[in-house]
């Protein structure tokens, strides 16, 4: 099939967007890809679709596990056979995820967390496989100069030892021109690679910094003249519930968003701000990534983002449609200097790393050259209070261990749960002869997840209990009951952040911590802090043209439509 019948017939578009189709070309021809499309440019669909033109698996490499689940679900949803490994599943569901890939004919896309590609079991059976193409999501991440540097995605290169004739694109919606550089040589793109660059200027999409105490007046204000859909970005999960009920009162119809909801409550909330039911969301930062919503009107921002690249992707949800919309910072000096201490704390020292090494492993209880490749759910706050550490400068130690290739740290888990039967047909039919809270919670079970007995599949006890007529309690008190009794591998759902240790527990005289290293992403920090401190400081030059030069493209407009160019044609 053609690109074009391809999109056609599983995603019902008739044409592609701008630079799709080009990329696509490239792609199946056979050669490296580099894809910087702005928030909102489909990058999705450039390596979905020549995966679906080519013969062979697709892998995708991607840090964020939920992206990965939602895209998998949407992709099985339009009839197309994908999965993910992530550091969320255990060793067994591993196991018989590669199987299926290596055995069957009916995966075209594999998604991995890059932390995966670093064991000898997957490159056992990844180069077993018959591959069409590696996608590199997020590839930022596999550069020191990019914001969020990743040493796990170093292991990238290694698919290409493994299988060196299988191209490879690249896709970022933001990074500079030494990021760029930098992804092209760290992934070893060959002769014939390409970049293909979209313009990160949006002629529909005014920015505007707003200084003002009442915040809260002001974001009535600019609902209720906008209209239509928005989100409000707030750092804590408090202010997005104190946004939301302060806004209802007010008489908007508006929700709340943030990481201690359960997953159900989160998919729920998401919905009916997609659908439009709920027009208006407060959130934090981690909502709308992956959300391909085209009418959203306004998108503020109510504290000041870690950088620029993070700033121009979540002020980027707004207007996708082609119309006009607004990114809209509502600050006061009091955010002035809550950024500056939150950036002077950013790097704590080499002292508060190791001790936070050391409470974390003591805490799940760890013993030196032990729990290599093992997946902990943990406590944070908790832990902090009980040690009395800032919880700040455990996330960034955490992260900063992360850099160094100890330890992966999600801060989000929001891991599904998961059911995988062990037991073989015979035994399960049997069991459902002993009551009848088994007969039909298998029955349910049975009836809405067919490939139970061949790998770890995401499960929702409520639709189950629904199915089998059942409380959502007796349903997890069954699974748990198979789960013990050795029938099942269940897993309940969790918000909890989680920990997987790359390598074994080391004693603190033996955590190295490279100075270069650590001086090299202490400066990196310090570039973006002052590029962004710069941009919320700046009133004399268009804020377009300024995010734009920011990434590298010089050759800009003003855009006549923010704050700085209103003013200085007024």
């Amino acid at each position: 099939m053609k690109p074009t019948e391809v999109l056609q017939k599983y995603w019902g578009y008739d044409a592609f967007r701008p630079l799709q189709e080009p990329i696509i070309a490239h792609v199946t021809a056979g050669k490296d890809t580099v894809a910087l499309l702005p928030t909102g440019g489909g990058k999705s669909i450039c390596f979905q679709v020549p995966g679906l033109m080519m013969e062979g698996i697709t892998i995708v490499i991607s840090p964020l596990i939920a992206l990965m689940q939602d895209q998998v679900k949407q992709l099985n949803d339009r009839g197309i056979g994908a999965m993910a490994i992530t550091s969320a599943l255990r060793e067994s569901e591993i196991d018989a995820a590669f199987d299926r890939c290596i055995y069957t004919d009916e995966i075209q896309f594999l998604y991995v967390s890059p932390e995966r590609l670093a064991t000898q079991m997957a490159e056992v059976r990844i180069k077993k496989m018959k591959l069409a193409l590696i996608a590199v999501d997020e590839a930022h991440c596999i550069s020191e100069w990019g914001y969020d540097f990743r040493p796990s995605y170093l292991n990238i290169s290694k698919l290409r030892d493994w299988h060196p004739e299988v191209p490879i694109i690249a896709l970022t919606a933001s990074a500079t021109k030494e990021a760029v550089e930098d992804i092209q040589q760290k992934l070893e793109l060959k002769k014939g690679k390409k970049l293909f660059f979209n313009s990160f200027q949006r002629s529909n999409l005014a920015y505007f910094i707003h200084w003002e105490e009442d915040k809260l007046g002001t974001i009535e204000r600019i609902a209720a003249k906008q209209g239509g859909s928005g989100i409000i970005y707030t750092r804590s999960r408090k202010g997005t519930e104190r946004i939301s009920n302060a806004l209802n009162k007010r008489g908007f119809v508006c929700d709340f968003y943030h990481a201690g909801l359960s997953n159900e409550e989160r998919q729920l909330k998401q919905e009916s701000w997609t659908s439009g039911e709920t027009p208006v969301i407060a959130a934090t930062n981690a909502f709308g990534m992956g959300i391909d919503k085209p009418d959203v009107r306004f998108v503020v921002h109510l504290d000041i983002p870690d950088t620029l690249e993070n700033y121009y992707q979540e002020a980027g949800r707004a207007g996708r449609d082609g119309n006009k919309a607004y990114g809209i910072c509502l600050l006061t000096k009091s955010d002035l200097d809550r950024f500056h201490d939150k950036h002077q704390q950013a790097f704590p020292s080499k002292d508060d790393i190791k001790r936070s090494y050391d409470v974390v492993c003591d805490t799940l209880r760890l013993a030196v050259g032990s729990g290599k490749e093992e997946h902990h759910y943990i406590d944070l706050e908790q832990v902090c209070a009980t040690h009395k550490i800032n919880a700040f400068v455990m996330e960034q130690s955490l992260r900063f261990l992360e850099r160094e290739d100890y330890l992966f740290f999600n801060v989000k888990d929001n891991a599904k749960s998961t059911l995988m039967i062990t037991a073989d047909h015979q035994t399960i039919r049997s069991l459902r002869d002993r009551s009848s809270n088994l007969e039909h919670v298998i029955e349910g079970l049975l009836r809405s997840y067919p490939r139970l007995f061949e790998e770890a599949v995401r499960i929702n006890e409520r639709l189950i209990s629904i199915r089998a007529q059942r409380s959502k309690q007796q349903v997890v008190d069954v699974l748990q009951w198979m789960h013990e009794s050795g029938y099942a591998e269940y897993h309940a759902s969790q918000t909890l952040p989680s920990i997987t240790f790359v390598h074994e527990r080391v004693h603190t005289k033996n955590l190295r911590i490279s100075h270069e290293h650590y001086t090299l992403r202490k400066r990196v920090h310090e570039e973006k802090y002052e590029a962004m401190l710069r941009y919320i400081e700046n009133t004399s030059l268009c804020r377009s043209r300024t995010l734009s030069a920011y990434f590298g493209e010089l050759d800009t407009k003003d855009c006549g439509i923010c704050d700085v160019c209103l003013e200085q044609n007024a």
